[in-house]
């Protein structure tokens, strides 16, 4: 693979960031609904975030 640009290593930062806030996000949503299927799907919906992270710092290693 060849090296990151400054610009996408920029990119991948912004992305990172995003990430950690629709994880903790979600994951807050999921302990404030007392719906199961709803709590559920935030919780489906952080694990999708959590693993769009390992992804993306993937590329950084």
């Amino acid at each position: 693979m060849p090296n990151l640009t400054s610009k996408e290593l920029d990119a991948i930062s912004d992305e990172l960031t995003y990430e950690q806030v629709l994880i903790k996000k979600y994951k807050n949503y999921a302990t404030m609904t007392q719906d199961p299927k709803i709590k559920s799907m935030c919780e489906q919906i952080a694990a999708q975030h959590q693993n769009h992270f390992n992804t993306l710092m993937g590329h950084l290693n």
